[in-house]
Protein backbone atom coordinates (compact mmCIF):
# COMPACT_ATOMS: atom_id res chain seq x y z
CA UNK A 1 0.00 0.00 0.00
CA UNK A 2 1.51 3.34 -0.86
CA UNK A 3 2.39 5.58 2.23
CA UNK A 4 -1.07 8.18 3.00
CA UNK A 5 -0.12 11.56 1.87
CA UNK A 6 3.36 10.95 0.06
CA UNK A 7 2.87 11.52 -3.85
CA UNK A 8 4.75 10.79 -6.60
CA UNK A 9 6.39 7.29 -4.80
CA UNK A 10 7.79 4.95 -7.45
CA UNK A 11 5.56 1.85 -7.17
CA UNK A 12 6.99 -1.20 -5.88
CA UNK A 13 9.32 0.94 -3.30
CA UNK A 14 6.90 1.12 -0.64
CA UNK A 15 7.65 -3.44 -0.79
CA UNK A 16 11.27 -3.19 -0.92
CA UNK A 17 12.81 -4.21 2.20
CA UNK A 18 15.06 -1.15 2.08
CA UNK A 19 12.14 1.13 2.19
CA UNK A 20 11.92 2.56 5.87
CA UNK A 21 9.06 5.03 5.11
CA UNK A 22 8.84 8.02 7.37
CA UNK A 23 11.84 6.90 9.75
CA UNK A 24 13.39 10.48 10.87
CA UNK A 25 17.19 11.06 10.17
CA UNK A 26 17.68 10.64 14.20
CA UNK A 27 16.84 6.41 13.82
CA UNK A 28 19.60 6.03 10.50
CA UNK A 29 22.21 6.35 12.48
CA UNK A 30 21.00 3.13 15.02
CA UNK A 31 20.60 1.32 11.59
CA UNK A 32 23.29 2.46 9.75
CA UNK A 33 26.43 0.91 11.09
CA UNK A 34 29.27 0.44 8.01
CA UNK A 35 30.39 2.57 5.34
CA UNK A 36 28.24 2.61 2.64
CA UNK A 37 25.38 0.96 4.27
CA UNK A 38 22.04 2.76 2.93
CA UNK A 39 18.30 3.37 3.39
CA UNK A 40 15.79 4.65 1.66
CA UNK A 41 12.79 6.94 2.97
CA UNK A 42 10.55 9.85 3.20
CA UNK A 43 11.12 13.33 4.45
CA UNK A 44 9.33 16.17 5.09
CA UNK A 45 12.14 18.67 5.92
CA UNK A 46 9.94 21.83 6.68
CA UNK A 47 5.87 21.54 7.58
CA UNK A 48 4.80 23.42 4.65
CA UNK A 49 7.57 21.59 2.11
CA UNK A 50 6.11 18.74 -0.30
CA UNK A 51 7.59 15.19 1.04
CA UNK A 52 10.57 14.02 -0.71
CA UNK A 53 12.42 10.98 -1.48
CA UNK A 54 15.92 10.95 0.43
CA UNK A 55 18.82 8.16 0.48
CA UNK A 56 20.63 7.76 3.99
CA UNK A 57 23.78 6.52 3.08
CA UNK A 58 26.65 6.17 6.00
CA UNK A 59 30.05 7.73 4.83
CA UNK A 60 32.07 7.63 7.85
CA UNK A 61 32.36 5.42 11.20
CA UNK A 62 32.42 8.22 13.21
CA UNK A 63 29.48 8.88 15.46
CA UNK A 64 28.23 12.23 14.69
CA UNK A 65 25.36 13.92 12.34
CA UNK A 66 27.83 14.67 9.25
CA UNK A 67 28.72 10.82 9.00
CA UNK A 68 25.55 9.93 7.41
CA UNK A 69 24.59 12.05 4.50
CA UNK A 70 21.15 12.55 3.17
CA UNK A 71 20.62 12.54 -0.30
CA UNK A 72 17.47 13.72 -2.23
CA UNK A 73 16.08 12.17 -5.28
CA UNK A 74 14.30 14.25 -7.44
CA UNK A 75 11.42 13.22 -10.18
CA UNK A 76 11.58 15.24 -13.57
CA UNK A 77 9.22 15.19 -16.19
CA UNK A 78 10.92 15.62 -19.63
CA UNK A 79 9.34 17.61 -22.44
CA UNK A 80 7.96 14.60 -24.36
CA UNK A 81 6.40 13.47 -21.27
CA UNK A 82 8.60 10.74 -19.68
CA UNK A 83 10.07 10.44 -16.80
CA UNK A 84 12.82 10.63 -14.84
CA UNK A 85 15.25 10.18 -11.22
CA UNK A 86 17.69 12.25 -10.46
CA UNK A 87 20.07 12.62 -7.52
CA UNK A 88 22.70 14.96 -6.95
CA UNK A 89 24.42 14.56 -10.58
CA UNK A 90 22.66 15.39 -13.94
CA UNK A 91 22.63 11.87 -14.45
CA UNK A 92 18.98 11.07 -15.18
CA UNK A 93 17.42 7.71 -14.86
CA UNK A 94 14.34 5.71 -16.47
CA UNK A 95 13.44 4.36 -13.04
CA UNK A 96 14.08 4.82 -9.40
CA UNK A 97 15.48 1.34 -8.97
CA UNK A 98 17.58 1.89 -12.44
CA UNK A 99 19.24 4.98 -9.97
CA UNK A 100 19.58 2.55 -7.09
CA UNK A 101 21.07 -0.32 -9.84
CA UNK A 102 23.83 2.18 -11.29
CA UNK A 103 25.33 3.23 -8.07
CA UNK A 104 25.63 0.00 -6.58
CA UNK A 105 27.22 -1.89 -9.57
CA UNK A 106 29.44 0.82 -10.57
CA UNK A 107 30.77 1.93 -7.08
CA UNK A 108 30.14 6.04 -8.07
CA UNK A 109 29.50 8.28 -5.06
CA UNK A 110 26.23 8.93 -5.16
CA UNK A 111 27.42 12.48 -4.20
CA UNK A 112 30.53 13.32 -6.34
CA UNK A 113 31.76 15.52 -3.78
CA UNK A 114 31.99 12.80 -0.63
CA UNK A 115 34.29 9.48 -2.08
CA UNK A 116 32.82 7.19 0.69
CA UNK A 117 29.40 7.90 -0.48
CA UNK A 118 29.23 4.56 -1.98
CA UNK A 119 25.90 2.54 -2.08
CA UNK A 120 27.34 -1.09 -0.89
CA UNK A 121 24.66 -2.67 1.17
CA UNK A 122 21.04 -1.94 1.12
CA UNK A 123 19.55 -2.01 5.08
CA UNK A 124 16.64 -3.73 5.44
CA UNK A 125 13.40 -2.49 7.77
CA UNK A 126 14.60 -3.80 11.25
CA UNK A 127 12.46 -5.76 13.89
CA UNK A 128 11.06 -2.60 15.83
CA UNK A 129 9.82 -1.33 12.47
CA UNK A 130 6.18 -2.46 12.30
CA UNK A 131 3.88 -2.16 9.59
CA UNK A 132 0.60 -0.78 9.73
CA UNK A 133 -1.35 -3.87 8.41
CA UNK A 134 0.24 -5.82 11.66
CA UNK A 135 -1.69 -3.87 14.12
CA UNK A 136 -5.12 -3.70 14.90
CA UNK A 137 -6.91 -0.75 16.65
CA UNK A 138 -9.71 -1.25 19.13
CA UNK A 139 -10.93 1.05 21.63
CA UNK A 140 -9.88 4.38 22.78
CA UNK A 141 -7.77 4.99 26.46
CA UNK A 142 -6.77 8.46 25.59
CA UNK A 143 -6.88 11.40 23.41
CA UNK A 144 -5.53 14.94 23.24
CA UNK A 145 -4.90 17.88 20.64
CA UNK A 146 -2.05 16.41 18.35
CA UNK A 147 -3.07 12.45 19.07
CA UNK A 148 -4.56 9.67 20.96
CA UNK A 149 -3.76 6.28 22.54
CA UNK A 150 -6.38 2.76 21.54
CA UNK A 151 -6.11 -0.50 22.55
CA UNK A 152 -5.06 -3.07 20.02
CA UNK A 153 -3.16 -6.10 19.01
CA UNK A 154 -0.27 -6.62 17.12
CA UNK A 155 1.28 -9.65 15.10
CA UNK A 156 4.81 -10.15 15.68
CA UNK A 157 6.58 -13.31 14.11
CA UNK A 158 2.81 -14.68 13.43
CA UNK A 159 2.21 -14.10 17.37
CA UNK A 160 -0.98 -11.78 18.09
CA UNK A 161 0.40 -9.69 21.57
CA UNK A 162 -2.37 -7.24 22.61
CA UNK A 163 -1.03 -3.70 22.94
CA UNK A 164 -1.56 0.23 23.65
CA UNK A 165 -1.21 2.63 20.04
CA UNK A 166 0.00 5.91 20.33
CA UNK A 167 -1.23 7.17 17.32
CA UNK A 168 -0.06 10.60 16.25
CA UNK A 169 -3.05 12.96 14.87
CA UNK A 170 -3.24 13.84 10.64
CA UNK A 171 -5.23 16.56 10.61
CA UNK A 172 -4.22 19.68 12.39
CA UNK A 173 -4.41 22.95 11.06
CA UNK A 174 -1.59 25.30 9.17
CA UNK A 175 -0.55 27.09 12.06
CA UNK A 176 -0.29 23.78 14.31
CA UNK A 177 2.30 22.08 11.75
CA UNK A 178 5.04 23.11 12.77
CA UNK A 179 4.01 21.72 16.84
CA UNK A 180 2.89 18.85 14.97
CA UNK A 181 5.96 18.09 13.90
CA UNK A 182 8.08 18.46 17.17
CA UNK A 183 5.55 16.15 19.05
CA UNK A 184 6.17 13.34 16.16
CA UNK A 185 9.72 14.20 16.78
CA UNK A 186 9.49 13.50 20.44
CA UNK A 187 7.53 10.57 20.19
CA UNK A 188 9.96 8.56 18.02
CA UNK A 189 12.79 10.34 20.18
CA UNK A 190 10.44 8.69 23.25
CA UNK A 191 10.88 5.18 21.08
CA UNK A 192 14.43 5.62 20.33
CA UNK A 193 14.72 5.65 23.82
CA UNK A 194 12.62 2.83 24.96
CA UNK A 195 14.01 0.52 22.42
CA UNK A 196 16.97 0.57 24.74
CA UNK A 197 15.47 -0.41 27.99
CA UNK A 198 14.54 -3.96 29.32
CA UNK A 199 13.29 -3.96 33.03
CA UNK A 200 9.99 -5.03 34.79
CA UNK A 201 9.58 -1.88 35.69
CA UNK A 202 9.72 -0.17 32.59
CA UNK A 203 6.97 -0.01 29.75
CA UNK A 204 7.70 -2.01 27.32
CA UNK A 205 7.66 -1.10 23.72
CA UNK A 206 7.17 -3.50 20.63
CA UNK A 207 8.30 -0.92 17.51
CA UNK A 208 7.12 2.02 15.79
CA UNK A 209 5.12 1.47 12.34
CA UNK A 210 6.31 4.49 10.14
CA UNK A 211 5.42 2.71 6.77
CA UNK A 212 3.06 5.51 6.49
CA UNK A 213 0.64 7.90 8.10
CA UNK A 214 -0.28 7.97 10.60
CA UNK A 215 2.78 7.34 12.90
CA UNK A 216 2.12 4.98 15.29
CA UNK A 217 4.16 3.77 18.88
CA UNK A 218 3.12 0.42 20.18
CA UNK A 219 3.76 -0.59 23.64
CA UNK A 220 2.64 -3.24 26.64
CA UNK A 221 -0.63 -2.81 27.43
CA UNK A 222 -0.98 -1.77 30.94
CA UNK A 223 -4.28 -3.56 32.37
CA UNK A 224 -4.97 -0.70 34.93
CA UNK A 225 -4.25 2.85 35.07
CA UNK A 226 -1.34 5.57 36.40
CA UNK A 227 -0.53 4.85 39.52
CA UNK A 228 -2.15 8.66 40.75
CA UNK A 229 -5.43 7.36 39.90
CA UNK A 230 -5.14 4.06 41.05
CA UNK A 231 -4.19 5.87 44.54
CA UNK A 232 -7.34 7.59 44.17
CA UNK A 233 -9.71 5.19 43.35
CA UNK A 234 -8.86 3.10 46.00
CA UNK A 235 -8.42 6.03 48.61
CA UNK A 236 -7.77 4.51 52.00
CA UNK A 237 -7.79 0.98 51.18
CA UNK A 238 -4.21 0.85 49.90
CA UNK A 239 -1.92 -0.91 52.64
CA UNK A 240 1.10 0.40 53.90
CA UNK A 241 3.07 -2.79 52.29
CA UNK A 242 1.29 -2.07 49.15
CA UNK A 243 2.69 1.52 49.15
CA UNK A 244 6.59 0.42 49.92
CA UNK A 245 6.99 -2.37 48.33
CA UNK A 246 4.58 -2.59 44.97
CA UNK A 247 4.46 1.60 44.48
CA UNK A 248 7.23 3.12 45.75
CA UNK A 249 10.01 0.20 45.47
CA UNK A 250 8.79 -0.90 42.38
CA UNK A 251 8.87 2.85 41.12
CA UNK A 252 12.69 2.93 42.61
CA UNK A 253 13.46 -0.45 40.65
CA UNK A 254 12.53 1.22 37.34
CA UNK A 255 14.63 4.32 37.85
CA UNK A 256 17.44 3.24 39.29
CA UNK A 257 17.94 0.68 36.47
CA UNK A 258 17.13 4.18 33.57
CA UNK A 259 20.23 5.90 35.61
CA UNK A 260 22.31 3.04 35.72
CA UNK A 261 22.07 3.28 31.52
CA UNK A 262 22.57 7.28 32.17
CA UNK A 263 18.80 7.88 31.18
CA UNK A 264 17.44 11.26 32.73
CA UNK A 265 13.93 10.79 32.96
CA UNK A 266 12.98 14.35 33.53
CA UNK A 267 9.24 14.03 34.21
CA UNK A 268 9.21 11.41 37.23
CA UNK A 269 5.25 11.33 38.76
CA UNK A 270 2.80 9.41 40.16
CA UNK A 271 0.58 10.26 36.28
CA UNK A 272 3.48 9.01 34.70
CA UNK A 273 3.84 5.70 36.69
CA UNK A 274 1.50 3.17 35.56
CA UNK A 275 0.33 0.50 38.20
CA UNK A 276 -0.87 -2.98 36.69
CA UNK A 277 -3.65 -5.63 37.76
CA UNK A 278 -1.08 -7.22 39.15
CA UNK A 279 0.18 -4.57 40.99
CA UNK A 280 3.66 -3.63 39.16
CA UNK A 281 4.56 -0.41 38.65
CA UNK A 282 6.22 0.48 35.37
CA UNK A 283 7.65 3.96 34.53
CA UNK A 284 5.96 5.15 31.35
CA UNK A 285 6.21 8.66 28.96
CA UNK A 286 9.65 9.06 28.06
CA UNK A 287 8.96 12.23 25.99
CA UNK A 288 10.85 14.79 28.09
CA UNK A 289 13.85 11.81 28.95
CA UNK A 290 17.68 12.27 27.85
CA UNK A 291 20.63 10.22 27.46
CA UNK A 292 23.50 11.24 29.79
CA UNK A 293 23.62 12.46 33.42
CA UNK A 294 23.60 16.03 32.54
CA UNK A 295 21.22 18.16 30.33
CA UNK A 296 20.80 21.65 30.17
CA UNK A 297 17.13 23.04 28.82
CA UNK A 298 18.22 25.22 25.72
CA UNK A 299 14.62 27.06 25.84
CA UNK A 300 12.68 28.05 28.76
CA UNK A 301 9.51 25.34 28.68
CA UNK A 302 6.16 24.61 30.53
CA UNK A 303 7.55 22.09 33.57
CA UNK A 304 6.06 20.36 36.30
CA UNK A 305 7.01 22.84 39.07
CA UNK A 306 5.49 21.06 41.92
CA UNK A 307 7.71 17.89 41.30
CA UNK A 308 10.56 19.68 40.08
CA UNK A 309 14.09 20.09 41.78
CA UNK A 310 15.53 23.94 43.05
CA UNK A 311 18.64 23.56 40.43
CA UNK A 312 16.31 23.17 37.51
CA UNK A 313 13.88 25.88 38.08
CA UNK A 314 17.00 28.11 38.83
CA UNK A 315 19.54 27.25 36.21
CA UNK A 316 17.24 24.78 33.86
CA UNK A 317 19.94 22.13 34.44
CA UNK A 318 18.60 18.39 34.97
CA UNK A 319 20.45 15.32 36.58
CA UNK A 320 20.21 12.38 38.06
CA UNK A 321 19.05 13.91 41.19
CA UNK A 322 16.65 15.84 39.45
CA UNK A 323 14.72 12.83 39.38
CA UNK A 324 16.10 11.81 43.17
CA UNK A 325 14.19 15.24 43.58
CA UNK A 326 11.13 14.68 42.05
CA UNK A 327 10.62 10.72 43.07
CA UNK A 328 10.47 11.90 46.57
CA UNK A 329 7.54 14.18 45.63
CA UNK A 330 5.96 11.10 43.88
CA UNK A 331 6.69 9.31 47.15
CA UNK A 332 4.58 11.75 48.88
CA UNK A 333 1.62 11.51 46.57
CA UNK A 334 1.15 7.63 47.31
CA UNK A 335 1.17 8.29 50.84
CA UNK A 336 -1.27 11.02 50.52
CA UNK A 337 -3.10 8.55 47.99
CA UNK A 338 -2.91 10.58 44.98
CA UNK A 339 -3.76 14.20 46.18
CA UNK A 340 -1.30 16.65 44.29
CA UNK A 341 1.70 17.75 46.13
CA UNK A 342 1.60 21.33 47.75
CA UNK A 343 -2.17 21.24 47.54
CA UNK A 344 -4.06 24.67 47.34
CA UNK A 345 -0.72 26.41 46.35
CA UNK A 346 -0.11 28.22 43.07
CA UNK A 347 2.99 26.76 40.65
CA UNK A 348 4.42 30.63 41.99
CA UNK A 349 3.80 30.33 45.60
CA UNK A 350 5.70 26.92 44.60
CA UNK A 351 8.30 28.07 43.62
CA UNK A 352 9.29 30.85 45.89
CA UNK A 353 9.55 28.24 48.62
CA UNK A 354 11.47 25.25 46.44
CA UNK A 355 14.24 27.72 46.14
CA UNK A 356 13.88 29.18 49.76
CA UNK A 357 14.70 25.77 50.53
CA UNK A 358 11.20 24.94 52.45
CA UNK A 359 9.46 21.95 51.74
CA UNK A 360 5.68 21.22 51.99
CA UNK A 361 4.43 18.79 55.25
CA UNK A 362 6.00 15.56 54.95
CA UNK A 363 2.65 12.87 54.68
CA UNK A 364 2.37 10.49 57.94
CA UNK A 365 4.13 7.59 56.58
CA UNK A 366 6.09 4.20 57.87
CA UNK A 367 9.13 4.88 59.83
CA UNK A 368 12.20 5.22 57.43
CA UNK A 369 9.94 7.01 54.86
CA UNK A 370 9.79 10.77 56.16
CA UNK A 371 13.73 9.97 56.44
CA UNK A 372 13.79 8.78 52.77
CA UNK A 373 12.11 12.16 51.39
CA UNK A 374 14.61 13.99 52.80
CA UNK A 375 17.30 12.88 51.85
CA UNK A 376 15.95 12.44 48.28
CA UNK A 377 14.58 16.38 48.52
CA UNK A 378 18.21 18.13 50.09
CA UNK A 379 18.47 21.60 48.73
CA UNK A 380 21.95 20.78 47.68
CA UNK A 381 21.89 17.99 44.79
CA UNK A 382 25.20 16.53 45.99
CA UNK A 383 23.93 15.43 49.29
CA UNK A 384 20.59 13.40 48.22
CA UNK A 385 20.68 10.23 48.11
CA UNK A 386 21.23 8.44 44.38
CA UNK A 387 18.02 5.58 43.54
CA UNK A 388 20.76 3.18 44.49
CA UNK A 389 20.40 4.36 47.81
CA UNK A 390 17.20 4.81 47.81
CA UNK A 391 16.41 1.64 46.32
CA UNK A 392 18.44 -0.54 49.52
CA UNK A 393 16.77 2.16 51.63
CA UNK A 394 13.45 1.18 51.05
CA UNK A 395 14.35 -2.81 51.06
CA UNK A 396 15.50 -1.81 54.26
CA UNK A 397 12.55 0.06 55.83
CA UNK A 398 9.86 -2.73 54.08
CA UNK A 399 11.97 -5.68 55.61
CA UNK A 400 12.65 -4.29 58.87
CA UNK A 401 9.61 -3.43 59.55
CA UNK A 402 7.06 -5.02 57.66
CA UNK A 403 5.06 -6.22 60.93
CA UNK A 404 4.54 -2.85 62.19
CA UNK A 405 2.90 -2.09 59.83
Amino acid sequence: MKPDGIEDIPKGLEDAEYFHGLLPREDCNEILTEIGDFLVRVSQPRPTDPREIIISVRISKEQTPQSIRHVIVRKQKLPDGKVVWIAIEAIKFMSFFDLIEHYMKKGDPINPDLESSVLIKAIKRQPWELNHDDITLDKMLGSGAFGEVRSGEVTINKKKTKCAVKIAKLTVTESQMAFRKEKIKEMMHEARLMRRYDHDNIVRIYGVAVDREPLMIVIELIEGGCLSDELKQRKGNVTNDEKVEKMCLGAAYGLQYLHSKKCIHRDVAARNILYTKDKVAKISDFGMSREGTIYKMRTCKKVPIKWTAPETIATFVYSLKTDVYSFSITVCEVFTDGEEPYKGLSNTEVKKMILLGRRMEIPQAPEGIPSLIRHCWDQNSASRWTMTDVKFASLKFFFNSKTEY
